[in-house]
């Protein structure tokens, strides 16, 4: 019989070696963090106008209550609130999947999120529409970048 010879490197994997990752741009990275942010937004805006409309039913129709909470200041503050909760979560999700250069691909989720909700959702034209440019796109791109960065948070921390 042989015996293995103990000068050779071992056949499993040594745990402290880190995996290999492929460097390359993940596009599904990107598009996932934008779909949860886009998605999340929605769902979460659909609930809030639903509960508002709910809760203000007694003040009359349906339809002027929606058109009097483009104008409600608190209510457009939840909503702001909310959606750069979930751009946060997207920008996460992205950098997440990417498992590499988790800035860059959050920063590609926040922009495809940010042009296609500009592109489905329109803008704004009430009373604080520039408000709303301001804080709601202006801070997209870092929001996003945030979730990244704790991402990264967390990988780092292991």
């Amino acid at each position: 019989m042989s015996e293995p010879n103990p000068y050779t490197t071992p056949g499993a994997r040594v745990e402290d070696a880190p995996e290999p990752v492929d460097r390359r741009f993940r596009w599904k990275a990107a598009v996932l963090g934008a779909a949860t942010d886009l998605g999340g937004s929605a769902l979460a805006g659909a609930v809030l106008v639903f509960l508002s409309v709910m809760t203000a039913s007694g003040e009359g129709d349906a339809k002027e209550v929606l058109e009097s909470l483009g104008q409600s200041w608190p209510f457009l503050l939840v909503s702001m609130v909310i959606g750069g909760g979930f751009t946060v979560l997207g920008g996460y999700v992205a950098g997440r999947v990417a498992r590499h250069s988790f800035l860059t691909h959050a920063l590609a989720a926040g922009g495809l999120s940010l042009a296609l909700g500009i592109l489905l959702f329109g803008s704004d034209d009430g009373p604080y529409s520039g408000v709303v440019a301001i804080f709601g796109y202006g801070l997209h791109l870092p929001l996003a970048m945030f979730g990244g960065w704790l991402a990264w948070r967390r990988l780092a921390g292991r």
